[in-house]
């Protein structure tokens, strides 16, 4: 293959060319590389220190971003989270084209070729101001009465033209609209406005004294937060670290 001699006899057996010392170094050099390569790869896996970035498209990271941030934002990690709002027509986060190891976490707006799993399961309630004459559940009836005449809706982006909720179609008939659901919340007290949110804000909403919870209808129906991502990264030792770290933190924070 060399076209050369890489070792020679000799009385005290064989002994390598010049051109055979040059070869053997240039390998020494790949192999130091490939163990360079391996701990680093060992050691994202196994929780050293070993400086990583990750970015991923979400509509919400309200239930598992602060313990993600207390596991992971202590010093005993050198990486770093960066969480874009969802938009519409990104098919993945710029940080998978670009070297960062890229997630989508959402509730089902996802491209079709993508890995998925589920990570979550949310209810569906409904938030309104404290002292307002309705029960602690609403029902179909009730829920589309308010959800006509009485609702703030939280857009996700410009053109959005309405959201399905539990399997139902909510149609476009609101009162106020915002781009954030922590603005929706603000605006709630002293009006009969009715604001549907996720489980996952509960806690939110329970502390906040001016407002109250009410159980959304039966007939809306949960559903689950998914993660996904490109095939190519299905095998990233980045991003299966990534990945378990999104399945640990919340499975946590049910």
């Amino acid at each position: 293959m060399f076209q050369d001699d890489l070792l020679l006899r000799s009385p005290q057996g064989f002994e390598l060319t010049l051109r055979g010392r040059k070869i053997l170094q240039e390998l020494e050099d790949c192999c130091r590389g490939w163990k360079v390569s391996l701990r680093r790869t060992c050691s994202i896996q196994s929780g050293r220190r070993a400086t990583s970035a990750f970015q991923a498209l979400t509509t919400s990271a309200r239930l598992w971003s602060p313990r993600l941030c207390r596991q992971y934002a202590n010093g005993r990690y050198q990486v770093q989270f960066e969480f874009l709002p969802w938009q519409s027509g990104i098919a993945e986060p710029s940080g998978a084209r670009t070297g960062r190891s890229g997630l989508h976490i959402d509730d089902g707006l996802l491209p079709s070729h993508f890995h998925s799993e589920r990570l979550y399961r949310e209810d569906w309630i409904c938030a309104i101001a404290r002292g307002r004459p309705l029960g602690d559940r609403l029902s179909l009836r009730q829920y589309l009465a308010q959800a006509i005449h009485r609702c703030i809706y939280v857009c996700r982006c410009a053109d959005d033209p309405g959201q399905a909720v539990g399997g139902c179609r909510r149609q476009t008939h609101f009162v106020i609209r915002v781009p954030y659901f922590g603005v929706a919340l603000q605006c709630l007290p002293g009006t009969d406005l009715v604001l549907t949110v996720t489980s996952g804000m509960s806690s939110v909403v329970t502390g906040n004294r001016a407002l109250r919870i009410v159980k959304a209808p039966h007939e809306l129906h949960p559903f689950h937060f998914l993660m996904a991502w490109h095939p190519r990264l299905n095998s990233d030792p980045r991003h299966v670290w990534l990945r378990e770290a999104m399945r640990s933190t919340t499975a946590a924070s049910q």
